[in-house]
């Protein structure tokens, strides 16, 4: 699905990832720029193949994937780094307050937790975002509450907003206090968006929209 003429998400992660007889996805996006093409999350496991090839096709097969970004460190977002980290040598950029998760320093809500687990959760080697909160053309926008170290990422005026919102036939939700871990915190967050300036909202849970009155 085309966003912009340099911005997609992938066709591939509209594919249901089942677990315990559930359906779910979460998407992935591409931003391609003229040294290479930058991936926003990687969905759950199982889609790397696919991304990749995917991915191939948007860079005309000449594009290398220059780097992932990721929104936070959870199964859904984390899911195929590891793998394309290690086909391509990309690096893999993440906020340093998603480390003690990955440490085992701090425990994912139990559910979240108990998914990784059964999944095999494999962990990339791990950058984390400079404090000027930017890697070139991208802005890191923290954003916790979903958890500690959530971030949106907004890219010429378009807000890839992770776990933060989602987005159903045309109408926002904030995060799912299902899976969050500070629904208080979250709120924050998303109202914390209402400056910047940005038209598109592209959410990991739902399709993408142009900004309405909501935020």
């Amino acid at each position: 699905m085309k966003i912009s003429p340099d911005v997609f998400m992938l066709e591939i992660t509209r594919g249901k990832f089942m677990y315990q007889d559930r359906a779910c996805y979460s998407m992935v996006y591409a931003v391609r720029e003229p040294d290479g093409i930058t991936l926003i999350d990687t969905g759950f496991p199982g889609f790397a193949y696919g991304i990749l090839e995917e991915l191939r096709t948007l860079g005309q097969h000449r594009l290398p994937l220059k780097q992932i970004l990721l929104t936070h460190a959870d199964l859904d977002h984390m899911g195929n780094a590891a793998w394309l980290q290690e086909k391509t040598g990309c690096p893999v950029w993440i906020s340093m307050k998603e480390k003690v998760y990955v440490t085992g320093e701090r425990s994912r809500l139990p559910e979240k937790q108990q998914m990784c687990r059964d999944c095999g959760l494999q962990i990339p080697r791990l950058q984390f975002y400079p404090p000027d909160r930017r890697i070139g053309e991208f802005e890191i926008l923290d954003t916790p509450g979903h958890s500690a170290g959530h971030v949106c990422i907004l890219y010429h005026g378009i807000l890839f907003g992770g776990d933060l919102f989602s987005i159903t036939d045309g109408t926002l939700q904030g995060a799912n206090p299902q899976w969050s871990e500070d629904m208080e915190t979250a709120r924050r967050s998303l109202e914390s968006l209402k400056p910047y300036k940005f038209t598109m909202l592209c959410p990991a849970h739902g399709l993408p929209d142009r900004r309405r009155d909501y935020l």
